[in-house]
């Protein structure tokens, strides 16, 4: 189950590019190019997260983004998990079982994050969008299969900043995490984006700075 919420932050869901075409609202579509302004101005980005599984049990870690083709998400322990966007897989590591699985950078809902340029409109589809008190929310979803899930990434405005997302799977259990400490446009090691099976043993393999 750890794997599978872990997956699912990134992964799991399967998201069709122009499974079904909206035709939004004017100031809709004007929520929606500005989430993807917001994506495509991103050079390099490092934030904390705090993610809450279905089951209510609380995890944190630390988010490093490169764009268009790098990525870490690194979790604190007791959470042994770890996600590495090296520029031509992600690879998930699960050092409690000894597993690690790569994926091509084509699967799942955050694949628009490490492309060169974000269209939210042709790499999925945006089954909602919802406004409440400075806070965006655009949930993206797979129209052709109904069970596959959907996300929703919340964003706060003025000035505009990615606040979070929630995953709900095909049973419609939830997993939310909430970023916080945003740092824009620094210079990030190489190291981060790195992975070598030494790092499966290695015990200092977390970067990020915990309690």
């Amino acid at each position: 189950m750890r794997i599978v919420i872990f997956i699912s932050f990134f992964i799991s869901i399967n998201i069709s590019a122009n499974a079904l075409a909206v035709d939004w609202s004017p100031g809709d579509q004007a929520d929606i190019t500005a989430a993807e302004r917001f994506f495509n101005s991103l050079d390099t980005y490092r934030a904390q997260f705090v993610q809450i599984s279905p089951k209510g049990s609380h995890s944190k870690g630390w988010l490093w983004l490169q764009r268009p083709r790098y990525l870490r998400v690194e979790y604190a322990s007791p959470t042994n998990l770890l996600l590495v966007a090296n520029g031509t897989f992600l690879i998930f590591m699960d050092r409690d079982i000894d597993q690690v699985s790569k994926y091509s950078y084509g699967s799942g809902p955050f694949r628009f994050l490490l492309k060169d340029k974000v269209n939210l409109s042709e790499d999925m589809v945006v089954r909602a969008i919802d406004r409440n008190t400075n806070l965006l929310r655009l949930t993206l979803v797979d129209e052709d299969d109904h069970t596959a899930g959907s996300v929703t990434i919340s964003f706060a405005e003025k000035p505009m900043s990615l606040v979070g997302w929630t995953v709900t799977d095909s049973k419609g259990r939830t997993t939310q995490v909430t970023l916080h400490d945003h740092s824009f446009g620094m210079r990030l090691p190489k190291k981060l984006f790195r992975f070598t099976e030494h790092d499966k043993v290695r015990p200092n393999y977390r970067y990020g700075m915990y309690d």
